[in-house]
């Protein structure tokens, strides 16, 4: 009975242990997980220059495996079995072709992002240099119409002094030739013996 009740002891124990030798890892796939940092982040391109040296790269390497191709048909026609042999070359210049492809293609759409950036960045500066010389515009034509106005006041200013000017001129005038025109009425009574006559009141 008790060897009984301690071999089912043991085989609880030992299911127990692989049970948790089992769930044990899935914790750690969690912990572990990656995390896709680099979606978000800016591209990076490379300098002309490195572009411009994988371009020579890749033409390079096209030339390359078509020179490889055409030695291997001419290489073909030296063994037995011709047809074979120019199936295996034809199978190699495929393979090598869709690796190269997959590279030219990549650099040709890494090309592509850095013209369509390189367009807008254009864009933009052309539109902030159109903007800048519209407040240029904009910042002249309001000094022109302050300075028109200005102009404007100084002169009704000096119209309005000149005109004050010539009334009291006239204004003088007037007065001048009233006495005059007194002083002669007054020598002729005083040779006839008239009374004087009052002076009129000057006009303002």
């Amino acid at each position: 009975m008790n060897k009984a009740l301690v071999c089912g002891l043991i085989c609880c124990t030992a299911v127990a242990g692989a049970w948790a030798v089992e769930v044990e890892p899935a914790p750690n796939l969690v912990a572990h997980a990656p995390v896709d940092a680099a979606s978000h982040a800016v591209p990076e391109f490379p300098s002309a220059a490195e572009r411009n040296d994988e371009r020579l790269r890749l033409s390079s390497e096209r030339q390359a495996l078509e020179d490889r191709y055409k030695q291997d048909m001419q290489q073909c026609y030296q063994k037995f079995d011709v047809t074979s042999c120019r199936l295996k070359a034809r199978e190699r210049r495929i393979e090598a072709h869709a690796s190269l492809r997959q590279e030219e293609l990549r650099f040709n759409a890494q090309e592509r992002q850095i013209h369509a950036l390189e367009a807008r960045r254009q864009l933009a500066e052309r539109n902030s240099e159109s903007e800048q010389k519209k407040a240029q515009a904009d910042r002249a034509a309001a000094v022109a119409a302050a300075k028109d106005r200005a102009d404007a006041n100084a002169q009704k200013q000096l119209d309005h002094a000149l005109q004050g000017t010539k009334r009291g001129e006239f204004e003088l005038k007037q007065r001048e030739a009233a006495q005059r025109r007194e002083d002669a009425a007054k020598n002729r009574r005083e040779r006839k013996g008239e009374p004087a006559a009052p002076l009129p009141v000057p006009t303002r």
